[in-house]
């Protein structure tokens, strides 16, 4: 008898035990989802297709984002903004808007909100390294690579490598 309550005990310590594992489980995919489903801003110093350019980006509901270009000096101070199918364009004292579908499908802009803001369910592969997660996917026809800081979940780099693309990213915050 004693030996049967003792094994009982080591078997519900297992599975006890075993439970503890599982839930220190990260569960990164949904993770990783949270995050760009959530409001923020950062500074992004962007190479696309031998291009540069910075730009300040606020990404407000579920994909409204605005960037408002420090650089090159030839884009300074324009400010384009995407809600929904919606984009506005403004530019020393001038506006425009327009339709998402004016803009083309690789332009830098359209491929950064796609990345940031699209529906991702299923379609990313997250990796788990040691201090950083590397989220990758692809979307209209372009493979890229989403850098988050495994701690904070802070973006760190958008990276589109079929178009020798990189945005570095600086002061991230989230703002919900």
């Amino acid at each position: 008898m004693k030996r049967w309550i003792a094994a009982l005990a080591a078997l519900l310590l297992l599975v006890g035990g075993c439970g503890k594992l599982r839930d220190q489980v990260t569960d990164y995919d949904a993770l990783v989802k949270e995050t760009l489903a959530r409001e923020y801003t950062f500074t992004g110093k962007m190479t696309y297709d031998g291009t540069q350019a910075e730009a300040k980006f606020t990404k407000t509901g579920a994909a409204d984002i605005t960037a408002e270009f420090s650089a090159p000096e030839a884009l300074s101070g324009l400010v384009v903004t995407t809600a929904g199918e919606e984009v506005k364009v403004q530019f020393r004292g001038m506006d425009v808007d327009l339709s998402a579908y004016t803009l083309p499908t690789q332009s830098a802009l359209t491929l950064l909100r796609e990345i940031l803001t699209g529906e991702k369910a299923g379609k990313l592969t997250v990796k788990a390294e040691e201090e950083q997660l590397v989220a990758s996917g692809s979307i209209l026809l372009t493979t890229y690579e989403i850098v988050f800081d495994k701690e904070t979940m802070e973006v760190q780099e958008v990276r589109i490598p079929s178009l020798d693309g990189v945005v570095e990213i600086s002061d991230f915050s989230f703002t919900d």
